[in-house]
């Protein structure tokens, strides 16, 4: 029991001495979750009740960080109880949240029904700077022990991160990072593995103080072996992971100084298909990151704080046929990014530099590109009245400049491969109300992207994808409408939100099959059904198996859906209900949009006392009957998964047990559902000692 006094030799009340403006009260106890009270939920009998939370590290949180509200935040306790191998997996059990995969090495999340550039992927706000976001079969270089907490932004300051974050931003958070200084030596080890891939992991982090600087380092292995699923075994989807960093800090009065040198390696597998390549294709990825960041309490203006970031990105991965020790694709990149912001709680302004060249070879006759995007962004929040009032701008300008390396192409005409140039304007205002037990959010936002590379000038087979991509080389800007409603009411102990979303694309890139092969597939000297010209959607073949070609469009889009949450929490006791829709519209043609995720319910059902969680979690997938061009349907799901969890000061220790009745049970958004299910019963197990 405590007594909480605003003014104690005032004789009013709270309201009064606020001029009746509600009074938000925020409880920040180390060893606890952190919890927020608005004082219209008190009276004097109210009991505040704190969850127990292990602490990563005893850190010195420095300086002013000024971070606004997050639509979902899943931090290091939720984390730990529902890590896996990935990010996407990780974060399945989110409401609208799908994994797009070709085997759960490469899953990624699609949120909304949306994929690609049109959610943003970020690590401590800076680009990762890989290729995951242009194919589905390049991994995202993250390993999920590095990750702390992740925040899923939209909305208005979502603009602060890219011209296009109409699905929001998922940006992660690492462990190491600069904010945090330690007062002490402290070591801290993970390990861990899951069943149906005989995946096993550890991790090594280093935190050392050294006068007024910080070292940390970070070691990371990772390895799992081809996965299963209640039918059998899916060849070769092996993965073999490695992750180094180091980072050094020097603190000053007014700021920080922050070095990163990190490498990271993967070797994986892309499983068989008669459609492609009968034998399945290997990928070999390596990045080289080198970060510098710096950081400065300042007083200008109403500007309270300086950042300025660079990131140097080397990217490659090569694609071989299985067994096979010379490539047939490769892709490189390497990234120059640099920004500089002036921040502040009402108001902040940021200029971006990023130039970017891609160096494509072998069987892969996309030109070699150079891209340079310049950008200037702002926030503000102004109150007025009772209202929170929420802008925000991002303006740039492109340069996509070709390097033509052939005379001729297979399906490009060479007088095609020009300078692109774009300019850009992406734009949001919303507001937030509050009222008693109430809260009222909403926003417009405008987005535009211009084109990838890849959407432009793509031309040979992508072997990880068993596509032949052809890009448009005079595809213009894509432009979305989105409008966003959120109605929230707390009254403990019950939690209820209804989210409604809205996004609309006059010019919405699709990139689709441009035929369908009806024949059935008999492997010999015979070659490959529907081959010859009178079959131009297949282009390429290794061996008895082909390539389908894939072309880019632009069309008219219409995405829409909603989400519910019911939160219930008494005592030790919880009960949270999620359900989730999205339905995706091609106007231009009168169908359905390929690739949209199906409604789901997730239930969970907890109980936390004495450091100990447990938790029944239960998943109703539908069925997906609302189907794109060349997709098949999928049948529905029931998941029941249980997790038990212990966590203190120091160790946590978890035991998921994942999929408990063996369903046999498929994903829609799984480009490989027609050659196997999603694994069926899997046990996961992690451990963790800080000392």
């Amino acid at each position: 029991y405590f007594y909480l006094y605003i003014c104690p030799k005032c004789n009013i009340s709270i309201e009064e001495q606020n001029d009746f403006k509600e009074v938000i009260i925020v409880f920040d106890l180390i060893g606890y979750e952190k919890k927020v009270i608005q004082s219209s939920q008190l009276n004097n009998n109210t009991k505040i009740l704190l969850k127990k939370q292990s602490i990563e590290l005893e850190s010195i949180h420095i300086h002013d960080e000024y971070m606004y509200q997050e639509d979902i935040l899943l931090d290091s306790k939720e984390l730990q109880e529902n890590i896996r191998s990935n990010l996407a997996n990780s974060l399945s059990y989110q409401p609208n949240i799908g994994v797009v995969s070709f085997g759960t090495v490469t899953s990624k999340p699609i949120i909304r029904g949306l994929s690609g550039d049109r959610f943003l992927l970020t690590k401590d706000g800076m680009q990762i700077g890989d290729l995951s976001q242009t194919a589905i079969d390049h991994v995202i270089s993250l390993d999920m022990t590095e990750v702390s907490d992740i925040e899923l932004i939209r909305g208005p300051r979502a603009l602060f991160y890219g011209s296009n974050p109409v699905g929001g931003v998922l940006n992660t958070s690492i462990f190491g990072n600069p904010k945090s200084r330690v007062n002490k030596f402290y070591k801290n080890i993970k390990l861990g593995g899951e069943s149906f891939n005989e995946g096993v992991f550890g991790n090594l982090m280093f935190f050392i103080p050294i006068k007024n600087n910080q070292l940390n380092i970070y070691l990371n292995n990772r390895e799992t072996k081809n996965q299963t699923s209640p039918i059998g075994t899916l060849a070769n989807t092996y993965s073999l992971t490695s992750n180094y960093k180091i980072g050094f800090t020097n603190y000053q009065k007014q700021g920080y100084i922050n070095f990163v040198i990190e490498n990271f390696n993967m070797d994986y597998g892309i499983p068989p298909s008669e459609e492609g390549h009968i034998l399945g294709v290997d990928i070999v990825l390596v990045k080289n990151t080198l970060q510098v960041n710096a950081h400065y309490d300042i007083s200008y203006g109403q500007f309270k704080q300086l950042d300025i970031r660079y990131n140097f990105i080397d990217y490659e991965h090569q694609e071989f046929e299985n067994d096979v020790d010379y490539y047939s694709v490769s892709l490189a990149k390497s990234t120059h990014h640099f920004k500089v912001e002036l921040l502040s709680e009402m108001i902040s302004l940021g200029a971006e530099l990023d130039y970017k060249d891609f160096i494509p070879a072998g069987f892969y006759w996309t030109p070699n590109t150079d891209e340079t995007n310049v950008s200037f962004y702002g926030y503000i929040k102004k109150n007025y009245k009772n209202y929170d009032l929420l802008g925000s701008f991002r303006i740039g300008h492109i340069i996509i400049d070709p390097k033509p390396n052939y005379t001729s192409y297979a399906n490009l005409e060479v007088d095609e491969i020009i300078k692109r140039e774009f300019s850009y304007i992406s734009s949001s205002v919303g507001f937030e109300k509050k009222s008693n037990k109430w809260t009222y959010k909403g926003w417009l936002i405008q987005t535009m992207r211009p084109p990838k590379i890849e959407e432009l000038y793509s031309d040979g087979p992508h072997l990880g994808t068993y596509a032949y991509e052809i890009g448009e080389p005079n595809l213009d800007l894509e432009k979305i409408y989105g409008i966003e409603s959120i109605i929230l009411y707390n009254s403990n102990p019950f939690n209820v939100s209804l989210t409604n979303f809205l996004n609309y694309s006059p010019y919405y890139y699709q990139m689709t099959k441009m035929g369908e092969c009806d024949e059935e597939m008999v492997l010999g000297e015979d070659g490959y059904p529907c081959s010859g010209p009178e079959h131009p959607y297949i282009e390429w073949g290794s061996g008895p198996g082909w390539l389908y070609m894939y072309d880019t469009k632009g069309v008219e889009a219409l995405i829409m859906g909603y989400e519910f949450n019911l939160n219930y929490t008494q005592h030790h006791f919880s009960i949270d209900y999620d359900f989730s829709y999205v339905r995706g519209e091609n106007l231009s043609f009168e169908e359905p949009l390929s690739y949209m995720n199906p409604a789901k319910h997730v239930l969970n059902i907890g109980y936390d006392q004495n450091f100990m969680n447990y938790k029944l979690r239960l998943s109703k997938i539908h069925s997906q009957n609302r189907l794109g061009e060349f997709e098949t349907s999928t049948p529905s799901a029931f998941l029941m998964d249980f997790i038990i969890s212990f966590q203190n000061k120091r160790q946590a220790f978890t035991l998921q047990f994942n999929n408990i009745l063996d369903q046999t049970h498929y994903n829609h958004l799984s480009k490989i559902k027609f050659i196997a299910p999603e694994p069926g019963r899997n046990l996961v197990i992690s451990y963790k000692l800080l000392f």
